[in-house]
């Protein structure tokens, strides 16, 4: 049966373990992806507060194909099924999170819905502190250390399950899908591809600036430049910078916070 804890699953076998043994590693890989599409589902259903009756009449299925997707043991296409469904709820699902227009702020906004499914985050009182400033910055770094680093572990498994997540639409050949978390819901659209790029982008940043607080070396954030290039860093922090003029976030004091402390750190990192 689908243990409707995401933790306790079969992403917890190391892969390396099918190195030498190709044809095994694909049929985990395969595996692991039917694992993604019942995790994904039941979170959709279960956001919807319905049974698998009423979300199969809401989308069009048969409650018989909902228990065998979630129970990962569908004989079908599941992927096929997977975007008919994330098609039907964009009809049925009203989304009262205004959608960045730009990948770097929507790759944020979705991987914030995916780590509150895996209750990661935690409501902190003064997220919302500006740490825009330079100077605000470098103050807040040196007195909070241990709470950055506390804050920002849960944020790399985050956008990890949620690029394992974009691999499924990406898969599917989708181009809209839709986040919901109980009272948070997000339509969202564009190329997964593009959405997996940039969570690993922030990823890499986030343990730059962990590198940068353990050791007080650079070095891990000038790989990050290189990697992204001049034009990319601009375009990353231009469309951060104006997400947070317009406000993106501001149901998200925990995505707010991350995005405050990154570009604090960039700002300080290229003086």
């Amino acid at each position: 049966m689908f243990d409707k804890d995401p933790t306790v699953n079969t992403r917890n076998i190391k892969k390396s373990l099918f190195d030498e043994n190709p044809k095994m590693l694909e049929e985990f890989e395969e595996e692991e992806i039917k694992l993604d599409i019942a995790e994904h589902i039941y979170y959709l259903r279960d956001a919807t507060g319905q049974t698998q009756e009423e979300f199969g009449e809401l989308v069009g299925i048969d409650s018989v194909i909902i228990d065998d997707l979630e129970e990962s043991d569908y004989e079908g296409d599941s992927l096929a099924v997977l975007a008919h469904i994330e098609k039907a709820l964009r009809r049925h699902v009203e989304a009262p999170i205004k959608p960045a227009e730009d990948v770097y702020p929507n790759a944020l906004l979705t991987a914030t819905i995916t780590g509150l499914k895996l209750r990661l985050f935690r409501y902190h009182i003064g997220r919302k502190t500006s740490l825009t400033n330079n100077e605000g910055f470098g103050t807040h770094l040196n007195q909070d250390k241990h709470y950055i680093l506390n804050e920002l572990e849960p944020w790399q498994e985050a956008l990890q399950r949620n690029k394992q997540e974009l691999r499924m639409f990406a898969l599917a050949e989708m181009t809209e899908w839709c986040h919901l978390d109980g009272g948070l819901r997000g339509n969202f659209s564009g190329d997964p591809n593009a959405y997996i790029q940039a969570a690993a982008i922030h990823n890499q940043l986030i343990e730059a600036l962990e590198h940068y607080i353990q050791t007080d070396e650079r070095t891990a954030f000038k790989q990050w430049q290189e990697n992204i290039g001049k034009q990319g860093e601009t375009r990353y922090i231009n469309e951060l910078e104006a997400a947070l003029q317009q406000k993106i976030f501001e149901e998200f004091p925990d995505t707010e916070w991350l995005v405050q402390v990154l570009l604090g750190f960039l700002k300080t990192s290229v003086l």
